[in-house]
């Protein structure tokens, strides 16, 4: 494995959090757009942010209380934990409004287009705690993970037109090829929980399409690759544009995946849990307030996607250093929002806790 070479360009936020215009409470789902404008869902403030590329607010979206500070809410342009995010080409945004269990999409501007979706298990409906992870095919088509969690749910990608009709779905739950979720697993160190939901997701969170054109050109009627991150069976699965599996990989390297991001090259980035668990005979694995964030711990994976092997990590010292290291929360506080810029794909934008970090990869 060749490690490139990474430099951390900007920090973003303050390692407290905050709900001011610089500062984001677990932005945990980053995406941009085609003027490297960076779109922020800023989960624990129940917003929308979209900052140019030098960090400086261009517009919110969110509900906001009589007292002026960001709050959860279910009408129009409001949101509760949204927990994903994507453009398409004409830099629309899609936002998983997840604990509303919905799906809203914006202009460029932050003029709302479009909201559907109600919790359930029908056609167009998003289970447990609502939808986790989105983005856009070749087509123009949305493409949902439809998740389960600790409340139930489902195990399946959903795939929807502009208007938020059903049009086709695939995944159901189990551990084969082309299933999501399988038991939760128990770690080294007991029940491994996701953040603020108890038991962790169970079934596919994170999605991104090749949308390489020599790549779409070659699958001929296949349409392009899909990429799923099959959280609680510790793996990446690959479905051609039709929905029809083609493979996994990641085994024994990717660790409770959730965020995934493509670059225009072939290469895969993962954001997840990853291996990580402390040995057993270094920590006092029954208190968590004497667990050890390593510094490895929130690297970001990236895998090519032809020989599907993994080609590198994503992280600096420096970045591990700025968070605030969440003792009392366990390990899993440092984040999964996770982008390429599609301006320059040398770009790399990260969420760590509280934090955005900027970082430039060169391969």
């Amino acid at each position: 494995m060749t490690q490139p070479q990474v430099e951390l360009l900007a920090t973003w936020g303050i390692p407290e959090g905050g709900s001011g215009d610089n500062a984001f409470r677990r932005p945990e789902a980053l995406a941009t757009d085609s003027a490297g404008n960076l779109l922020v869902a800023d989960t624990g403030n129940h917003r929308i942010l979209k900052l140019d590329p030098n960090g400086n607010l261009i517009w919110k979206i969110g509900g906001i209380d009589d007292a002026g500070e960001p709050w959860a809410g279910t009408a129009m342009a409001e949101f509760n934990s949204p927990q994903a995010i994507c453009t398409d080409n004409e830099n629309n945004v899609y936002v998983c409004d997840t604990l509303n269990c919905r799906v809203q999409k914006f202009d460029g501007d932050g003029n709302q287009l479009l909201i559907f979706g109600t919790q359930g298990l029908g056609y167009g409906q998003f289970g447990g705690e609502g939808p986790l992870g989105i983005a856009i095919d070749e087509n123009g088509y949305m493409l949902v993970c439809d998740t389960h969690t600790s409340i139930g749910g489902n195990h399946r990608v959903q795939k929807l037109d502009q208007n938020g009709h059903f049009v086709a779905q695939f995944g159901s739950y189990g551990t084969g090829l082309g299933q999501f979720g399988g038991a939760m697993p128990v770690r080294e160190y007991g029940l491994d929980f996701g953040p603020g939901i108890g038991p962790g997701p169970i079934g596919p969170t994170g999605i991104a399409v090749n949308q390489n054109a020599q790549h779409i050109s070659d699958k001929n009627n296949w349409g392009a690759d899909i990429y799923v991150g099959d959280c609680d069976n510790d793996r990446l699965q690959v479905f051609k544009g039709i929905g029809l599996c083609d493979g996994s990989f990641g085994d024994g390297v990717v660790f409770r995946p959730r965020q995934l991001s493509m670059d225009g090259s072939g290469r895969l980035y993962v954001s997840g849990v990853h291996k990580h668990e402390p040995p057993m005979e270094t920590y006092d694995l029954t208190d968590p307030l004497k667990w050890r964030v390593v510094e490895e711990s929130r690297w970001v994976l990236a895998f090519d996607v032809g020989s599907k092997q993994l080609i590198g990590r994503i992280g600096t010292k420096e970045a591990h250093d700025r968070m605030t290291h969440n003792y009392g929360a366990g390990l899993h506080r440092h984040g999964y929002g996770l982008a390429v810029c599609k301006a320059d794909d040398s770009i790399v934008y990260v969420q760590g806790d509280n934090l955005v970090f900027k970082y430039q990869v060169t391969w």
